[in-house]
């Protein structure tokens, strides 16, 4: 068990250590059931950062396709990875996708074991089209 700042997590620490902050605060909030559900769920839907190398440069346009990005993947077969430039570029920034893409992954099983919806708190709720309200 870890403890961070009033936090108990019944995880792996390395596997702590990977999760982003926000991800963090919730988590240690949760029960050690849920945890280790997030865990679990967390551990099938991953995506690494290997696989994602080994998409973008032999089979070239699918790295899209499997961080879960369809409709990036089709614009990149449109422009034909933009002339190949956008694909070069993409050589450099896909450790950041696939980061994006874990981080979206985190949210949502967190979302699904019930955890309290921290991520749009400060966005209006709409009631009806002349009505929002604001949660705090």
């Amino acid at each position: 068990m870890v403890k961070i700042k009033n936090h108990k997590f019944f995880l792996d620490p390395a596997f702590v250590r990977k999760l982003s902050p926000v991800i963090k605060l919730e988590l240690g909030k949760l029960s050690q059931e849920k945890q280790l559900k997030f865990q679990e769920i967390y551990q099938g839907k991953r995506r690494c950062i290997v696989l994602a190398y080994i998409c973008l440069l032999f089979f070239p346009g699918t790295h899209y396709a499997f961080l879960g990005n369809w409709p990036m993947q089709v614009l990149f077969w449109v422009t034909i990875g933009g002339g190949l430039i956008w694909w070069m570029f993409d050589i450099y920034r896909l450790k950041s996708l696939v980061k994006k893409a874990n981080l979206g992954f985190q949210k949502k099983i967190l979302l699904e074991i019930n955890a309290v919806n921290v991520f749009h708190k400060h966005q209006p709720v709409v009631i009806s089209s002349r009505l929002s309200i604001r949660v705090a």
